[in-house]
């Protein structure tokens, strides 16, 4: 049991690291405000801005070719890890680098995602910030003394805080760091990332981020018409994950196959952004308007078709280049723009005339994301806290799951989890409590097993073992008890055999082990295992408590295995 002080630790730790990637997030905001009022249009502020080439005309297509100069200059001669979009690293260093992250990546990832989205790259700051809040997260978990999964934790919180601070969305930044970075449901793992989540949001108001992020007026109560809707847009949305995933991967291949270094391709995405941009400026930058302005449901038919195309090949062209930037905002532009075309297309069939295109919208946003990551629950949250609409739950529910489904039919991989597997990682795709742990030792140990007096000698212990009694041929550890039961020690077979050539006269209390370790019968077969595994041993007495243990029982492997069997048995009925 752990003390007081030991309990509150990694809770007190995680609001620190909350703090401080909240400030260290809105930092970033500004920064990329101050990089894309410097680039575009010529002035020295921090105020939210929109590239554009209202300032300098056509030169400003090479403004995001030199964005992408600078990163790729970065990523060759200083630190590899600043390209890619910030959650799949997030993951990989709890997968394969037991949640330790670089100093220089905390540092420069930043750096290279302000740069890139400041020169117009078409990404968002969510994905950097996860990254960047889960470097503060694990490097303060390197700092002091703590376990890997601790680390974990203070990584994953820092990733939660990045998020909320992002978007004002504490609960769907805890379900995704649940869902993508944790992979596990535990009070010890939840409680410190919603405290992350809830420092962050506090620091969030002081500085005056918009709340909502991306308000969307509640409209009538979910109907029928709206939730037939949903399915389309859902199922939509979910094909559009999957074209998203495998087009990102496919040009990512292109790049391979150029003829020049590595260190080039974001420059050469960057000027593909450049000459895209100058054909529709929506597609520069985060293009958190496009957003507003496909839920406000007032953009026009032929401009949500535009910004579909333009932003789908301008994101595909940079991200594949390995560029720094962030997934979500982009992936939730071509979800939303989804929703709204399927929406459009609805109108045309009599009775289902008054969907409304924000509420689609917002379901295509939601719904993309959902099936991109899998992230169900994440992405649920996401579209209500990022709009505030208490009517879009049941909508939001049908299209992230019919999204997920189809990402599960038509993928094997998610978009994040894509490259981890090729390097053989192997990420859990679904999670449920272990089903040992709802068993209890008593349920299923051996009862009256077989014991030995502790001066039976082992000559006569071994001539039992290969008589003819079947149980005795059979056993492989044999407590030792006195005549109240009571445990006194134990013999394995092993034992035995090795005692008859050394010391055919010893006793069985000589040979055997006095202090073995046991298990009692109120704990759970998920303890029964872990201290197999973890002692090395395949068998353990069961034991009443109390300072003389009486001999209950015995438990092994086999009863572990059964209670899997079970379970698969259960599944398949």
């Amino acid at each position: 049991m752990k003390s007081s002080a030991e309990s509150l630790r990694l809770p007190l730790l995680a609001i620190v690291v909350g703090v401080i990637v909240a400030v260290a997030g809105i930092g970033l905001l500004k920064l990329i405000w101050l990089i894309t009022n410097l680039c575009f249009h010529g002035r020295a502020s921090a105020h939210e801005a929109v590239p554009d080439f209202t300032t300098f005309g056509a030169w400003a297509i090479l403004v995001p070719a030199a964005g992408g100069l600078f990163i790729g200059w970065i990523a060759r001669f200083v630190c590899p890890e600043v390209r890619g979009h910030g959650i799949p690293e997030a993951m990989q260093g709890v997968m394969t680098g037991q949640s330790r992250i670089p100093l220089k990546v905390a540092l420069l990832k930043p750096l290279s995602t302000a740069v890139s989205i400041g020169t117009g790259g078409p990404f968002g700051a969510e994905g950097p910030i996860i990254a960047t809040g889960g470097a503060v997260g694990s490097l303060l978990g390197q700092a002091i003394p703590c376990s890997t999964s601790e680390r974990k934790i203070l990584l994953a919180a820092g990733a939660t805080a990045g998020m909320a601070a992002v978007f004002g969305t504490p609960l769907a930044a805890v379900l995704l760091s649940l869902e993508l970075l944790l992979f596990e449901f535990r009070s010890r793992s939840l409680i410190p990332v919603a405290l992350a989540a809830g420092a962050a949001m506090a620091v969030r108001a002081c500085f005056g981020e918009p709340f909502p992020m991306l308000p969307l007026a509640s409209g009538e109560p979910p109907g029928p018409m709206l939730s037939i809707a949903s399915v389309a847009v859902g199922i939509a949305a979910g094909i559009a994950a999957v074209l998203l995933t495998h087009a990102l991967h496919g040009i990512e291949h292109l790049y391979e196959k150029l003829p020049i270094p590595w260190m080039w391709w974001p420059a050469l995405g960057g000027l593909a952004v450049g000459v895209i941009g100058w054909v529709d400026p929506r597609t520069l930058g985060p293009g958190y308007e496009n957003l507003r302005s496909l839920l406000s449901g007032e953009m026009a038919l032929s401009a949500i078709a535009a910004l579909a195309l333009f932003k789908f090949l301008s994101w595909t062209l940079c991200l594949g280049s390995g560029t720094a930037g962030g997934t979500l905002a982009p992936v939730m532009t071509l979800g939303g723009v989804t929703g709204a075309l399927v929406a459009h297309g609805l109108h045309l069939i009599p009775g289902v005339e008054t969907v409304p295109i924000g509420m689609a919208a917002l379901v295509g946003m939601a719904a993309i994301f959902a099936g991109v990551s899998r992230a169900f629950l994440a992405s649920v949250a996401f579209g209500f806290e990022a709009t505030h609409s208490t009517s879009s739950f049941g909508p939001l529910l049908i299209g992230c799951a019919l999204a997920v489904l189809v990402s599960r039919i038509a993928m094997r991989e998610t978009m994040m989890t894509e490259k981890l597997a090729r390097r053989g990682v192997r990420v859990p795709a679904d999670y449920e409590p272990d089903a040992l742990l709802g068993i209890s030792v008593a349920d299923v140990m051996l009862r009256e097993p077989l014991t030995i007096s502790p001066t039976t000698s082992v000559t006569d212990l071994a001539a039992r073992m290969i008589g003819k009694e079947d149980r005795w041929n059979a056993a492989r550890l044999i407590p030792i008890t006195d005549e109240s039961g009571h445990l006194l020690g134990i013999i394995s077979r092993a034992d035995v055999l090795a005692a008859v050539q050394a010391a055919p006269d010893a006793s069985v209390l000589d040979a055997g082990i006095e202090s073995p370790v046991v298990i009692h019968p109120d704990e759970s077969l998920a303890e029964a295992a872990d201290r197999m595994i973890l002692h090395g041993v395949g068998r353990l007495p069961v034991v009443e408590r109390g300072d003389t243990p009486r001999l209950v029982g015995l438990v092994s492997r086999r009863e572990v295995l059964l209670a899997r069997k079970h379970r698969l048995d259960a599944e398949r009925r």
